[in-house]
């Protein structure tokens, strides 16, 4: 089978397909507490959700500093859930931009994009997508609540539930 202009056994294209997860990442910024609270919504190649993470960020002086913050958010979480290719989508195009360049930068927030940059070799592919704000409204949600809260959150879909409609019994936290 041929697979974007390359070609590859069913099997490989059937792993490929069932490693591709799509990240979407957001940031809440409180400016005047210097904190942000990452988003990452993780989903499978079909669009569902599979793992919502928010993670509380302190001494954040700007909410671009947060942006690349929740960016390193999601590739970790990627490594993590041992993923071997992913999309980060974000809305902060300069971050995005910064990350598809593979030039060093050299501004407030290279120390991070070094650790991006580093981190994204770990993946057999990646790649950085610019959304609109309108389309990344569900991370840009939990992040919020989640920074209004000062709480963290861990949530992985149970695969064995299928009820759309019951979103409580659908999640289980993951433990500390």
């Amino acid at each position: 089978m041929a697979h974007e202009k390359k070609h590859a056994s069913e099997r490989d294209l059937a792993q490929k397909i069932e490693s591709y997860i799509a990240e979407l990442e957001e940031v809440a910024f409180d400016a005047n507490r210097s904190r942000s609270e990452s988003g990452v919504i993780v989903r499978n190649r079909i669009g569902e959700i599979r793992v919502l993470k928010t993670t509380l960020h302190s001494n954040v002086s700007s909410l671009f500093l947060a942006e690349a913050f929740t960016c390193l958010q999601a590739i970790k979480l990627g490594i993590s859930l041992g993923l071997r290719s992913v999309t980060i989508r974000g809305d902060s195009k300069t971050i995005i931009k910064k990350c598809q360049s593979a030039e060093m930068d050299k501004s407030i927030i290279g120390a991070i994009m070094k650790d991006i940059k580093s981190h994204s070799s770990l993946f057999q592919e990646i790649d950085f997508q610019f959304i609109q704000k309108s389309k990344n409204f569900q991370a840009h949600k939990i992040a919020k609540e989640a920074l209004a809260n000062g709480e963290e959150r861990y949530l992985v879909r149970d695969e064995s539930i299928y009820n759309e409609g019951a979103m409580e019994e659908e999640w289980s936290r993951n433990p500390d």
